[in-house]
């Protein structure tokens, strides 16, 4: 018989700025890439149309480094809130973080943005062996449940215990821990 004793509690609120801090450690990578591929095309245009006008081609090389380091990050970031804006709109979510002996029992509610009477709309039960990973990053703990989706968790969501002791409890369960918190 499995033990069902809460161990450690967790309630973290579920908004767009939320999922942006998620999306932006996610997406990090890919904006860096994006950015130097983006620079580096403008820059060859650039290199070319330096032999045929030196001056449009010096403009070129400069248009292209600014939009690939300054106008591209700020457009995908942008997008990505408006995104976020139009699914989470009308609506903030509140999800409770059960941490058991054998497994996460994860609980989401929602409640209209004005109001605070939130109404339970989901559970699941995430075994600790179905976990791939969690990443520290600021004040968040991302638990990753495939390459691409991971729960949330604010630091100072922490009803029961501390998120140090959550930490520790994911790593004896052969949960690889990554911290990019200073990073």
């Amino acid at each position: 018989m499995e033990n069902t004793e809460v161990l450690y509690k967790n309630t973290s609120k579920m908004d767009a700025s939320e999922i942006s801090i998620f999306q932006s450690y996610a997406m990090k990578k890919i904006n860096i890439i994006s950015s130097i591929a983006f620079a580096l095309v403008f820059a060859g245009i650039g290199a070319g149309a330096c032999f045929w006008n030196l001056t449009c081609g010096i403009i070129v090389i400069v248009c292209g480094v600014l939009g690939g380091f300054v106008l591209l990050p700020y457009l995908m970031k942008d997008s990505m809130k408006k995104q976020n804006a139009q699914s989470y709109g009308d609506k903030k979510y509140l999800n409770t973080f059960e941490f058991c002996d054998e497994y996460v029992q994860i609980t989401s509610e929602a409640s209209a943005l004005d109001k605070n009477e939130y109404q339970p709309i989901a559970t699941q039960k995430l075994f600790y062996e179905d976990a791939l990973q969690a990443v520290l990053y600021r004040d968040h703990l991302f638990l990753y449940i495939s390459p691409r989706q991971a729960f949330i968790l604010d630091y100072k969501g922490m009803t029961k215990g501390t998120i140090g002791e959550v930490i520790d409890m994911l790593k004896t369960k052969n949960i690889k821990v990554i911290d990019k918190t200073t990073k």
